[in-house]
């Protein structure tokens, strides 16, 4: 037996699915979800074999899902449902993923069934997601990250982020929620981060240019910074960014 699940904002997107999954007996459907953040719980603490995902939704796309997914120790293998082909199939056709085109049809369901049962998915992994997710994060800029933290994910706001720093092999995220870890590299969040707020300011930071609380003159004519809700961490600047950090902040 396949365990499945849906996730669609839209719930007669999910009744039409479920009725077109109905008709292929290996395949159980173990849940449906509204809420993309309800369905990362329930993978985690539940086996699923494949997850049927919709991308455009509110706060947390189809895409930031399969990011978090792609996190799990065994993640389940995905197929995308998207009515929207024109950014979507680029990025499929080079990456392991397999996507149905809405409104959906029979013969192409069938022939992703057919491949799952097959096993001719890879599982999604952050291997198999990378390059489509990169692809994803070079046309536009997330406003939320899912962030893992005591077996839960939370949906943190960019505004709320204050400062990335990188340590020993992870990322500390200091937000005004408290710190998250992230097995991501720095260059990820300033690739997904609006570069409008947030700046690089050193190998191993990133600051919201918003939570700047003091500029601190230090050696060989250098800045360290001062952030919010972080008294005790002072930032340095590199001197390959000053001259950006005096433009930013008209210095």
């Amino acid at each position: 037996m396949i365990k499945t699940i849906l996730i669609d904002d839209e719930q007669p997107a999910i009744l039409e699915l479920a009725y077109m999954l109905s008709k292929f007996d290996d395949f159980h459907i173990e849940g449906t979800f509204n809420k993309p953040q309800q369905a990362l719980q329930y993978i985690l603490f539940h086996p699923i074999d494949v997850v049927f995902l919709d991308i455009s939704m509110p706060e947390m796309n189809g895409f930031l899902v399969a990011e978090a997914i792609s996190k799990l120790k065994n993640p389940p293998m995905i197929v995308f449902v998207t009515a929207y082909d024109e950014y979507a199939i680029k990025a499929f056709e080079i990456s392991a993923v397999d996507y149905l085109l809405k409104p959906l049809t029979e013969d192409r369901l069938e022939k992703a069934i057919n491949r799952l049962r097959q096993g001719t998915y890879m599982k999604t992994s952050k291997a198999s997601l990378e390059v489509m997710l990169n692809h994803h994060h070079s046309e536009s800029k997330t406003a939320r990250l899912p962030l893992w933290r005591d077996g839960k994910i939370f949906l943190v706001r960019q505004e709320d982020i204050n400062c990335i720093e990188a340590r020993k092999g992870e990322c500390l995220l200091h937000t005004t929620s408290g710190i998250f870890s992230s097995t991501d590299s720095l260059q990820h969040f300033e690739d997904i981060l609006n570069e409008e707020f947030f700046f690089r300011c050193h190998r191993s930071f990133i600051i919201r240019i918003e939570s700047i609380m003091e500029v601190v003159p230090w050696y060989n004519n250098t800045y360290a910074v001062k952030i919010k809700d972080l008294e005790s961490i002072q930032v340095p600047i590199s001197r390959r960014n000053i001259k950006a950090f005096k433009e930013i902040l008209k210095l």
